[in-house]
C-alpha cells in the first residue's frame, strides 16, 4: 500500500521549551558573487602555496625526462639514426636534471626575496600583511 504521508528526510531540531534553532547554510556562499570570490580567493592561495614551495631532485628528474622525451621525437622527426638520437637524449636527460634544479633554485630564491622586500615595505608603511 502507498504511503500517503512524506517522509520527513531530517530529524526535527527543537528544544524541550518548543523553539526550534535553525542551522542556516554553513558550508555554502549565500550569492554566486560569494561563491566566486570563495573560489577566487581559493585559486589565489593554492596558486601562492604551489609556487612558494622549494625546488626538489624529484621535480627536476621528471622535468628533465618530459623534456628528453621531446628531444628524442624532434631528433627521429629529422631523420637522424636511432643509435645517435638516444645517445644524444641520455647525454641531455643528464645534463637537464641540475640545469633544471638550479634553475628552479635560482627562482625560488628570488620569489622569496621580493616577498619579503614586500612584507618590509608592508611593516614599514604600517599596513597589515597579506599573503
Amino acid at each position: 500500500m502507498a504511503q500517503a504521508k512524506r517522509k520527513r528526510k531530517t530529524k526535527h531540531r527543537g528544544t524541550q521549551a518548543g523553539t526550534i534553532e535553525s542551522r542556516g547554510r554553513t558550508s555554502r556562499p549565500s550569492s554566486r558573487a560569494d561563491a566566486r570570490q570563495q573560489t577566487l580567493q581559493r585559486r589565489q592561495q593554492q596558486r601562492y602555496a604551489r609556487a612558494n614551495q622549494p625546488p626538489t631532485w624529484r621535480g627536476a628528474t621528471i622535468r628533465a625526462a618530459l623534456m628528453a622525451a621531446v628531444l628524442l621525437v624532434v631528433l627521429l622527426v629529422v631523420k637522424q639514426k636511432p643509435a645517435p638520437a638516444i645517445f644524444m637524449t641520455v647525454v641531455m636527460f643528464g645534463a637537464y636534471i641540475p640545469m633544471g634544479y638550479y634553475m628552479d633554485n635560482a627562482l625560488f630564491k628570488m620569489r622569496q626575496k621580493r616577498e619579503a622586500d614586500r612584507r618590509a615595505k608592508a611593516a614599514q608603511n604600517g599596513d597589515a600583511p597579506r599573503k
